[in-house]
């Protein structure tokens, strides 16, 4: 015993600086985790404004699973629960605990939107963040203009147009750019790119044409080809995100290849009504061009100074030619408005309608930073 005693003091003498060393590094590690532990205690964990509006949702939903009697229905299809509800109930702490920030206050809607399925959306309101629509932030970057590429008020619609506007939207796994906010706040986008886009390719129309007494399809939408794989496509891609989106009408009419109106009173005349996808009607594709030449259905002037040219793939619009029963507006891959054969194939470019209640979550519209919606 004498000997392992002299052992540990030697060990110790030898070792007197690394045992000092290590000791002190303990010392204060205990110290910085009692540090911690206080502020935790008095403080709470600080998350971002975000965060906070993903944890009042959470709460909301336990809260209606735990009183199923208050969820919204068909007849009362929106309901507000306060901050101060769950609060007062413990399904969260209050706000301050969370955000170094004391004036907050909020409340969470929840919508009914079809049998067990419900849209929870939390309204903050502190002194340095305020929860926003999404629809307020477009407009809000994008003010009116009478020059220039931007948003334009025409046609009781609000509309983008110029070469590049900053009008991009990160959505499904996707990247849309804005067309317009429609008269109904339908804030409706077209698909721009996808890692699916070229498997997005097929025909207008390829049915019996008995005028030509050939398969070059019948140019009328309501029955076509094409009517039938964008409803196929939203079932298999987009119906899990039907939250976010909104039904709209699609003028699906026909126009003359001399036709100069730009008023979508030629595409609208026939209307397909509560839609929740549809193409691009030939009006919005010649309103998005600043060329004051862009007059008429086959304007070549039209692709110029206009952001929905792509210059990758020629895309279908949804308007068909007047003058016959086949023929349907093409886009090019330069831009130009071509009318082709129904069954020819090309690219089946999407558009989609947001609700105009999703909250604005982050991005200035840029390509490099486009749009993102919660």
């Amino acid at each position: 015993m004498k000997k392992k005693l002299e052992k540990i003091k030697n060990f110790y003498q030898n070792n007197k600086q690394k045992v000092t060393f290590f000791g002190s590094i303990a010392l204060v590690m205990l110290l910085i985790i009692i540090t911690i532990a206080i502020a935790m205690k008095f403080v709470g964990i600080k998350i971002s404004y975000e965060k906070l509006e993903e944890k009042l949702e959470q709460a909301t939903y336990t809260y209606l699973i735990e009183n199923p009697s208050e969820f919204p229905t068909s007849s009362n299809p929106t309901i507000v629960i306060s901050a101060d509800t769950l609060i007062t109930n413990k399904y969260i702490k209050e706000l301050k605990k969370y955000v170094k920030d004391s004036s907050c206050t909020a409340n969470v809607l929840v919508d009914y939107v079809s049998n067990n399925n419900y849209k929870y959306q939390a309204y903050l309101n502190c002194k340095n963040f305020k929860t926003e629509d999404f629809i307020d932030v477009v407009k809000t970057n994008n003010k009116i203009s009478q020059t220039g590429e931007g948003l334009y008020e025409i046609n009781n619609e609000l509309v983008f147009r110029g070469q590049n506007p900053n009008n991009f939207v990160s959505f499904a796994n996707e990247l849309w750019r804005i067309v317009k906010i429609d008269s109904n706040n339908n804030i409706q986008m077209i698909l721009t790119e996808s890692d699916d886009i070229y498997n997005m390719t097929g025909v207008w129309d390829d049915r019996y044409n008995s005028e030509e007494d050939l398969n070059y399809g019948v140019n009328n939408y309501s029955l076509s080809r094409a009517l039938i794989t964008t409803k196929d496509f939203y079932n298999q891609k987009y119906n899990s995100y039907q939250n976010y989106l909104s039904k709209f009408d699609l003028c699906a009419g026909k126009r003359a290849s001399t036709s100069a109106d730009k008023s979508g009173s030629l595409e609208c005349n026939e209307i397909i009504k509560d839609q929740d996808i549809g193409l691009l009607p030939l009006y919005d594709y010649m309103n998005a061009s600043l060329d004051g030449l862009c007059q008429t259905s086959i304007s070549k002037q039209c692709q110029n100074y206009n952001y929905l040219v792509n210059q990758n793939y020629s895309w279908w619009t949804m308007t068909a030619n007047m003058d016959n029963t086949y023929e349907v507006f093409n886009i090019s891959g330069m831009g130009e408005i071509n009318p082709y054969t129904a069954s020819y194939s090309g690219l089946i470019r999407y558009v989609i309608a947001l609700s105009s209640d999703v909250l604005y979550a982050s991005g200035d519209g840029t390509h490099d930073n486009p749009y993102t919606i919660r």
